[in-house]
């Protein structure tokens, strides 16, 4: 019997959950949004793979929108963070863990306007939950 390499390589790839053993990471904490009354932006958040925890913090310049950033550090070696909005108003939050990835889609109902009230102080905000599963890529 002749096998060819594709589905067997599909059939192995499938039998091992996520990439590197990783078939999500647990989020906790995670805030994000821009300062009132200020050109700092922040993100902060707490994520665990099973094999690793790290927390993570920056603070982006940005004016009253939502903020992005490329790939960041975070306090654990080998674990790092991005968050990246989309043209649609929602944004990708990415983590990395070595070589392991994972991504949670984040909602543009959940990135919000904040303090109507205060035209000055007017700034989105992260408004969903804040603790999740981000799923391996």
């Amino acid at each position: 019997m002749k096998l060819s390499g594709a589905p067997l390589a599909v059939a192995f790839a499938a039998s091992f959950p996520g990439i590197h053993g990783l078939s999500a990471f647990s989020v906790s904490k995670f805030a994000a949004g821009a300062v009132p009354h200020s050109s700092l932006g922040y993100i902060q958040l707490s994520w665990s793979t099973g094999k690793n925890e790290t927390t993570c913090a920056t603070y982006p310049s940005t004016y009253q929108t939502f903020p992005s950033v490329g790939k960041t550090s975070c306090n654990a070696p080998s674990t790092a963070f991005s968050l990246t909005r989309r043209t649609d108003g929602g944004a990708d939050l990415k983590l990395f863990s070595g070589e392991a990835q994972a991504v949670h889609i984040i909602k543009k109902e959940e990135i919000i306007w904040t303090n109507q009230q205060s035209p000055t102080g007017t700034v989105q905000v992260y408004s969903g939950p804040q603790n999740f599963t981000a799923e391996a890529v």
